[in-house]
């Protein structure tokens, strides 16, 4: 699983009726992962990702984070700050 952490949560202008999504990805050596919720994949739906060349602080990244936008339906229950889990364990 990936853990990431919600920077950025809007309503999108390009899709109606659903959100778009901002998260960074975490470094498993600087978060407890064992505390992280983990999210139902099939109510996010990713658009990109990428790693930050600069700061981008409309949406929570900074220069050299990872980070990826998804859509999500509005009832996805996310919040700002939160850190989750994406993503299927591998064996």
């Amino acid at each position: 699983m990936t853990s990431l952490m919600i920077t950025d949560i809007r309503e999108s202008s390009c899709v109606r009726g659903f959100d778009l999504v901002t998260a960074i990805l975490l470094s498993k050596d600087d978060y407890d992962t064992n505390s992280l919720t983990s999210q139902n994949n099939k109510s996010l739906l990713v658009l990109e990702s990428a790693t930050a060349e600069e700061e981008i602080p409309a949406i929570g990244v900074r220069g050299g984070d990872q980070y990826i936008r998804m859509l999500a339906k509005p009832d996805h229950g996310l919040i700002v700050g939160e850190e989750i889990q994406f993503g299927k364990d591998r064996d």
